[in-house]
């Protein structure tokens, strides 16, 4: 009786060793490929947008993205998982194998699950970026200064503006000789355009900024450049798009020239809502937003058109000198505000402009050549109309390129930079050549090529280029300003305070905020989608009698709905006669 307890003890042993290795081997196997994943897909990644990569809701993450996922690390985890189960069920009968192979599993994905976390440690930083989270830093408060707190004079007529924004454009694109990265330029038309006019550098060739922690998306590029501030906040990156509010307490480049008298657009191919760019530019600035639906409303693209992001930048072009004839002809000072989308991550959109006979050879690094000719004929065509004469046009890119591989081969010595010129500015700069300096700059900068005298030459966290005051990250250095920039503020923590969120989740459940009417959705319907992609249907939801989102299934005027329970709380059946089972993993 005793032999057989040992023996049962012991085949229970084995059994839970077996787990315990096919466990630990499969773990191992999967953080591994998803190590390697992780930094081939983001060589640059950061701690910070690691987070956020984490944090943010799957819901919109590119199908490719996540299927190069799929086959890189996932499929390759289950097919060890299948493996281990295999041979650790042939050798069940051969004791000490059958613990010899446990043992090595264990070991080895023991082994494999330390390295892989300790390169992600090191690979960024980790370390630094703890002691960050607990680490208050006053540079803000230090060096910020507000606009409305200083005198900002333009001259009795002003100029217009023409500001646009090339989604991750980079100096780096250009070749060495002229201050790139690559032995083939993949930008030869912005490369001249730069030489042609003012283009702020930190060497003596091609060169430009660099943006500085939570500068680095769409979205905190724009809001850098044009408030002289990082978007330093505990807010997921895009989910500015779920607030009531963008900041209503920061003066920014669109709320100085709305003062100034200044009629402002935001003129973009994808939908405004997405990352909070529309509340932003309206909140400040009171811009006109003409976006991809506002196309699509005018009748300039048809029903249900939808190419990468909305509609692609040889029609936003297009579309562009149509609105600015019909602007300029208003004959008041505008600023007309443009956002491309075509060289976004990952490997760029190809239109029919691309020339793929010569450039076919790499794809993103066509899409780029293909906008550098697209941006300087669309230069060109604006230098040959009358209100040119009175115009500056500031060119830049609103970040670093998140594509996966394009520079990986690059000299890890070189430093990447955002691409800028400046074009038809009534003065010149004291020293445009050798500077050190962040995106945020760009804020005081443009104010100054229209024209205008700014007391002291800074604002926000920037400083007027032009003039021979240095940068911030001339007087600390880059490092030093971008490490204070990464630890806590006071400054940031009582800026979020004044974003009203429009989902706000209490222990009673979720609460929609309805900003137009400044109340809370009791015993209604309400809908909610900025980030919507091609096909998606309308985000709907029913707020009930108390004011709480509902879920499961729901009698609403005598028909029955059902509602995700699932976090999202949004509409996924109805109206029906009566409820049934619903699986909500069919529901992208």
């Amino acid at each position: 009786m005793k032999h057989k307890k040992q023996k049962k003890t012991k085949k229970a042993g084995r059994i839970l060793l077996a787990v315990f290795a096919v466990l630990i081997g499969t773990l191992g196997v999967l953080l591994f490929t998803s190590e390697r994943w992780m930094r081939k897909t983001w060589p640059n990644l950061s701690m910070e947008e690691l987070v956020y990569q984490l944090k943010a809701p799957i819901a919109g993450t590119s199908h490719d993205l996540l299927m190069s996922y799929v086959c890189s690390s996932a499929l390759i985890a289950a097919a060890a998982l299948i493996l281990l189960i295999l041979v650790s069920i042939f050798l069940r009968e051969k004791r000490k194998a059958h613990v010899a192979f446990g043992m090595i599993c264990i070991a080895a994905g023991a082994a494999s699950i330390v390295y892989s976390i300790n390169d992600v440690w090191a690979a960024l930083d980790v370390k630094d970026y703890l002691k960050n989270q607990s680490t208050y830093n006053t540079v803000v408060e230090d060096n910020y200064v507000d606009p409305d707190r200083v005198n900002i004079t333009f001259p009795e007529q002003k100029r217009n503006l023409i500001y646009l924004y090339l989604e991750s454009m980079e100096s780096t694109y250009a070749d060495k000789a002229s201050g790139g990265a690559f032995d083939k330029n993949y930008i030869p038309e912005l490369t001249q355009l730069a030489a042609d006019n003012i283009s702020f550098s930190n060497t003596e060739l091609l060169g430009g900024g660099q943006p500085t922690v939570n500068a680095t998306w769409t979205i905190a590029g724009i809001f850098a450049q044009t408030s002289g501030l990082p978007l330093s906040i505990g807010i997921q990156r895009n989910e500015m798009a779920y607030q009531a509010s963008f900041f209503p307490e920061i003066n920014t480049l669109g709320d100085v020239l709305a003062d100034e008298g200044y009629k402002q657009y935001f003129f973009i191919g994808s939908i405004g809502q997405f990352g909070g760019r529309e509340e932003y530019f309206k909140e400040h600035g009171d811009y006109e937003v003409d976006d991809y639906s506002w196309a699509m409303e005018k009748g300039l693209i048809p029903e249900g058109y939808y190419e990468w992001w909305g509609y692609e930048d040889e029609k936003l072009f297009s579309f562009a000198k149509d609105r600015l004839t019909e602007i300029a002809a208003e004959g008041e000072p505008f600023n007309f505000t443009m956002l491309t989308a075509d060289t976004h991550f990952e490997d760029g959109y190809p239109c029919e402009l691309c020339d793929e006979e010569n450039d076919g050879d790499n794809q993103y690094g066509m899409v780029l050549h293909c906008s550098s000719k697209q941006v300087t004929e669309f230069v060109s065509w604006i230098q040959q109309q009358d209100f040119y004469e009175n115009t500056t046009i500031v060119i830049s890119g609103d970040h670093l390129t998140m594509d996966s591989d394009f520079c990986e081969n690059i000299d890890p010595d070189y430093t990447r930079t955002v691409y800028n010129v400046i074009i038809n500015s009534p003065i010149q700069p004291q020293q445009e050549k050798n500077r050190s300096f962040t995106t945020m700059d760009m804020f005081p900068t443009t104010l100054a090529s229209l024209g205008a005298t700014i007391e002291g030459d800074r604002l926000g966290l920037g400083t007027n280029l032009f003039s021979g005051e240095q940068t911030l990250a001339e007087k600390l250095t880059f490092d030093q300003f971008n490490d204070d920039l990464s630890q806590k503020s006071k400054f940031f923590e009582k800026m979020e305070e004044q974003v009203t969120s429009i989902w706000t989740k209490t222990d009673e459940g979720w609460k929609f905020y309805i900003e137009d009417e400044d109340r809370w959705a009791k015993g209604e319907w309400v809908s909610l989608n900025p980030h919507r992609y091609a096909n998606d249907t309308e985000q709907r939801y029913y707020i009930d009698a108390n004011g709480y989102a509902v879920k499961g299934w729901k009698l609403i005027d005598g028909k029955w709905y059902y509602f995700s329970v699932k976090g999202s709380y949004r509409l996924l059946e109805g109206p029906c006669d009566e409820p049934f089972d619903v699986d909500e993993s069919q529901y992208s």
